[in-house]
């Protein structure tokens, strides 16, 4: 029996983490050839481009892997794929705004979608658990 059959399988947390891992490697890809083109070895340089593309990138590392982590354990809890869907959903397209909307106020309001999914997802976690 392969070791894989013994583990739970979480397909929406494992297509999450997955689409994670390849836009964050794109991401440390977009910073390095603008690095390199600017020849900015360290920091930003004062350049406005390269910090905001630093920025967005460290607020992915920042929220990504707990969003990650919550949708995993509300999964294994038995919370349904719909929801688990919304919350993977609601994440991405909260990064896509983030990303457009940076230099906006409404900036906030897509941070909202993307970390309302993992505060309610800590809650119905811990209502399933002491409730």
């Amino acid at each position: 029996m392969s070791e894989l059959s013994v583990l739970p399988m979480l397909p929406v947390t494992a297509t999450f983490l997955a689409l994670c891992a390849i836009l964050i490697m794109f991401k440390t890809g977009w910073i390095g050839l603008y690095r390199g083109a600017q020849n900015i070895l360290r920091g930003d340089g004062g350049d406005p481009v390269l910090f905001k593309r630093i920025r967005i990138h460290g607020n992915f590392t920042e929220t990504a892997p707990i969003a990650v982590l919550c949708v995993g354990m509300a999964e294994r809890m038995g919370l349904g794929p719909v929801w688990l869907w919304l919350a993977v959903g609601s994440f991405f397209a909260g990064r896509i705004f983030h990303y457009m909307l940076y230099d906006t106020k409404m900036r906030g309001a897509a941070m909202s979608l993307v970390t309302g999914p993992a505060l309610l997802l800590g809650i119905w976690m811990l209502v399933q658990i002491w409730a």
